[in-house]
């Protein structure tokens, strides 16, 4: 019976460190990163392909690039200059160009090439170019 109590807080601890969240440094998203879709869903499911990429800067402006092939779309291409900022291991960025609002967005998963981010209510799978 002692093993079993001393077994299920263990358990809980493996299971709460499992999805902790991934720190970041600047040095981990300086550059250019391809959105590969977005998705309410963690796991990706249900996910909507983009055709975006954000350029993150050593001076703390990131750029939004994005295209849409839709020919009823009002523009092709779309830019955006934001600023943003590394906070706690987080990413810290304008939520609208010319807006004083901030949003956080935390990374989930990152390894060299591969990141998944949440903002706010929405997951971005992306992969540095």
């Amino acid at each position: 019976m002692r093993s079993t109590m001393l077994f299920v807080p263990a358990l809980m601890l493996f299971s709460f460190s499992s999805v902790a969240d991934v720190s970041l440094t600047q040095a981990d998203i300086l550059g250019t990163w391809q959105i590969d879709k977005e998705s309410l869903q963690s796991d990706g499911s249900k996910s909507r392909s983009l055709n975006s990429t954000w350029i993150f800067k050593a001076d703390g402006t990131m750029e939004g690039i994005s295209q849409d092939s839709d020919a009823h779309a009002r523009t092709e291409t779309l830019r955006a200059s934001l600023n943003y900022s590394i906070e706690d291991g987080k990413l810290v960025k304008q939520a609208a160009p010319g807006r004083s609002k901030m949003e956080t967005c935390t990374a989930i998963e990152k390894d060299n090439a591969k990141m998944v981010l949440k903002c706010q209510a929405i997951y971005f799978f992306m992969s540095k170019k």
